[in-house]
């Protein structure tokens, strides 16, 4: 199979890949809140997006700012809580985890719910 044609087909997510390959990664934690998502951005980690049937979505690290503030604050699950679809705009939610890359480089993985 063509990497770059791979989508994801289920979740939560098992594995982390980009257009190239698939990546040396792991989940290193459970559901992230607002604060350890700021403390994380602060830290220099970046975005992934993963939704099913797409290809995960990387953020670039220089918009995850903005990418937080306009796309994903509004739109965050509280962790070990029911997301009740309805409450949030546009009826989607994320469910956030933290992962690691083999280098070290820590990434916070978007699960997107519709």
């Amino acid at each position: 199979m063509d990497i770059a044609k791979k989508v994801i087909t289920k979740l939560p997510l098992e594995e982390l890949w980009n257009e190239k390959e698939i990546l040396n990664a792991q989940r290193v934690s459970k559901e992230l809140n607002a604060s350890e998502i700021i403390e994380m951005m602060q830290s220099g980690a970046t975005f992934v997006v993963a939704d099913l049937e797409l290809r995960p979505r990387w953020i670039d690290p220089a918009h995850r700012f903005e990418f937080w503030k306009t796309e994903v604050k509004s739109r965050l699950a509280e962790p070990d809580k029911p997301a009740f679809l309805d409450r949030f705009p546009d009826e989607y939610c994320y469910f956030a985890t933290k992962w690691q890359l083999a280098d070290g480089l820590p990434l916070i993985v978007l699960e997107r719910h519709h």
